[in-house]
């Protein structure tokens, strides 16, 4: 986005922070020439009156920004003594206004860490159907625009780029726009790091209690190297965890850098790469060897030592049922072998009676009849008649 000057007297303009504006915020424009006087005028776009041939000394301040104020601006110098002398006009700067839609999302089709050489795949969706997508990074100078495709509803565009080189690694974002308007753009997508690896000698890697945590314990990952890196990074599966720690020198002469991990321990494949302040800290060497990292369920453990303590507490509790049980039926038979001789007791006494009443009633019974037959007149015995009406009653 930079315009690079042609000529000897050929001015060079340049917008600081950068030519993509916010909607809303400032920018400055400046105007690099022979003279300390500059114009600045636009050249496509709407008309802004306050800006239209403007005279300033080197810089400008625009904004707050609005959609009138993008379009394509030139510079040229301004000599007040010769006003109709005029120079070199410098090349165009496009000034951006973003914000004007919502944002797309911006998806790495691989892993946020590609190999030196390898080609890597950004894609930027939206919910919105745009006609263009436009990629941007705050090291490639310019950006990437392609043609939006329909895609469930939305729009897409898939930018495929490399062979990368160090150059490539960077901070991405991806807006949408339309033909209509072209320097009126969305708002950014979220950034996406892009590291570069492969350029430096790999370290290692090393858990200092081993490769297996209990779940909700605390791990330490060692990363080391003979080289002298001023970072290690660390990742998980091929994305990068947290920020890089500083290298640091040991007795033996080597340098690293421990990565605590607390009790978000998660199980998969880590790996840990060094690189220098001097270049990009997207910059990375070749990776580790990887070091697999198991997480053995502790909630499982617990769930199962509770399950066989209340296993254990039940059979405990069968255990007490049946003694109190065979206990009691032993209390009872107990008892019933005590009652049973007073029971018997009691059952002869009871025969013994009934016998001794048995035989008084059969003596009297006996004894009545013999004196009812002995007071019979002894005239009437000899009559059978009459001795066996008797004998009937």
């Amino acid at each position: 986005m930079l315009a690079q000057a042609g000529s000897h007297d050929k001015p060079s303009l340049s917008a600081w922070p950068s030519p993509v504006v916010p909607k809303g915020q400032h920018v400055e424009i400046h105007c690099d020439s022979k003279n300390n006087t500059s114009r600045l005028y636009k050249e496509h776009g709407e008309p802004i009156p306050q800006i239209h041939d403007r005279i300033f000394q080197k810089k400008l301040l625009l904004g707050p920004v609005t959609q009138a104020h993008a379009g394509t601006y030139r510079c040229y110098d301004y000599n007040c003594q010769c006003p109709s002398e005029l120079s070199s006009h410098s090349d165009p700067l496009e000034i951006i206004i973003s914000g004007i839609y919502r944002n797309p999302f911006l998806l790495v089709l691989s892993t946020p860490l590609i190999k030196s050489g390898e080609k890597m795949t950004l894609e930027c969706r939206s919910e919105i159907m745009f006609d263009t997508f436009i990629l941007t990074s705050q090291i490639i100078n310019g950006s990437f625009q392609l043609p939006a495709e329909s895609h469930h509803g939305g729009s897409h565009a898939s930018f495929s780029i490399g062979p990368v080189t160090p150059d490539h690694a960077g901070v991405y974002t991806c807006y949408g726009s339309y033909n209509q308007t072209p320097y009126e753009w969305s708002e950014p997508s979220d950034p996406v790091d892009i590291r570069i690896t492969g350029v430096y000698k790999k370290p290692s890697l090393s858990a200092t209690r081993g490769p297996v945590v209990m779940s909700g314990e605390n791990m330490t990952l060692s990363c080391t190297s003979d080289h002298q890196f001023d970072m290690f990074h660390l990742s998980r599966e091929g994305v990068p965890q947290g920020h890089g720690l500083p290298a640091e020198q040991s007795h033996s002469g080597t340098f690293q850098a421990n990565f605590l991990l607390l009790t978000m321990v998660q199980s998969g494949t880590y790996r840990c790469y060094g690189s220098f302040r001097n270049s990009s800290h997207h910059v990375w060497s070749s990776p580790s060897d990887p070091l697999y990292i198991s997480v053995t369920d502790n909630h499982r453990n617990k769930h199962i030592l509770m399950g066989l303590s209340a296993t254990i507490i039940l059979v405990f509790l069968i255990i007490l049922l049946y003694s109190y049980y065979f206990e009691r039926k032993s209390s009872t038979m107990d008892q019933e072998s005590e009652l049973r001789p007073t029971l018997n007791r009691q059952d002869s006494e009871r025969q013994e009676i009934q016998e001794v009443t048995y035989l008084d009633l059969d003596h009297i019974f006996k004894q009545k009849l013999t004196t009812s037959i002995s007071q019979i007149p002894k005239e009437f015995s000899t009559d059978p008649s009459v001795y066996m009406e008797v004998r009937k009653c």
